[in-house]
């Protein structure tokens, strides 16, 4: 066995929101004994089955998934956080003789599997204390100051994400030093002393764009506006779950702010506008291949990787 095979490897099939990951991987799972862990920053919690495209009854028949549907909306999680559940439940699935293989869009996961984390020189009273005084500012705040005092981190997170522009100002306030600074020099540290063979799967944005307007209107004819409101019955307006894309402009709707078309029509251009950002930071990573999810080149790819990693378990 070769040394590589030795310390295990685990692929990763990632990309853009509504590019085909899970069809493509559900196909996969009827010729080789995989378990799928997501990799997805809002597939976690609990109760967001739609309008986060959880995977359905048929899907989980056909592979079993991970770090799916667990979180409570009103809890935070973080990377760290993920990279020990991952490193938990991949160990768990090697130990019965079976594949973890990692699937989802979430750059930011799947940075803290492959490459590793940063210690902050803080205590979690210090945490606290930047925690409270952050939390208390408004959103456009929180991007004012990280423009001025990581403009790299500003440029890199997106205008409406709240949670990762904060957590930013908060390792700039512990460490002394910008979040940029502190990935660049980050000793790779990858989970479980594994490899993370990155299979990337793209589309002409044209297609995706087709794509997502189809997966939106799926979730409305499911019922994503009555999940929304029974959601909103037990859990507050601005809990971390309830900030996810989606969610926050039908909140909006229900609350009587806009109409429901110009929700959608929001959720649709910001979707597309995620997906774009997503594709822009997959297509800089080092990778095994890049294609559509129907790309013989990519497919071989994949089952060289496939087999490789079922070998080792």
């Amino acid at each position: 066995m070769d040394a590589g095979a030795a310390r295990g490897v685990c692929p990763v099939i990632a990309g853009p929101t509504a590019v085909g990951k899970t069809a493509l991987v559900v196909e996969l799972a009827a010729r080789f004994p995989i378990e799928i862990v997501s990799l997805d920053s809002r597939q976690i919690y609990h109760g967001l089955r739609l309008g986060t495209a959880q995977p359905d009854a048929n899907e989980l028949a056909a592979c079993p998934h991970h770090l799916v549907d667990f979180l409570p909306p009103q809890e935070r999680y973080s990377a760290r956080r993920y990279r020990d559940d991952f490193q938990c439940v991949a160990s768990v699935i090697r130990a019965r003789g079976r594949c973890p293989v990692l699937v989802g869009g979430a750059g930011l996961y799947l940075s803290a599997v492959r490459d590793g984390l940063f210690d902050l020189p803080a205590d979690p009273a210090a945490l606290a204390a930047v925690r409270r005084e952050l939390d208390a500012l408004p959103d456009d705040e929180i991007r004012d100051r990280l423009r001025a005092e990581d403009p790299a981190s500003w440029e890199r997170i997106h205008a409406r994400d709240r949670y990762r522009s904060q957590r930013a100002l908060e390792i700039l306030r512990l460490a002394g030093e910008p979040m940029s600074g502190l990935m660049a020099a980050r000793q790779p540290d990858p989970a479980l002393g594994w490899e993370y063979p990155l299979v990337v799967l793209d589309r002409d944005r044209d297609d995706l764009r087709a794509r997502i307007a189809g997966r939106l209107q799926a979730m409305l004819d499911a019922g994503w506006l009555a999940e929304t409101a029974a959601l909103l019955s037990r859990h507050a307006r601005d809990c971390p779950g309830l900030r996810t894309l989606g969610y926050r402009e039908l909140a909006a709707h229900l609350a009587g702010e806009t109409d429901l078309p110009t929700a959608l029509a929001q959720v649709s251009l910001r979707t597309g506008q995620y997906a774009k950002r997503q594709q822009t930071w997959f297509r800089a990573q080092p990778q095994r291949c890049r294609g559509a999810p129907d790309d013989p080149a990519l497919r071989e790819a994949l089952l060289r990787l496939l087999e490789r990693s079922c070998a080792t378990s």
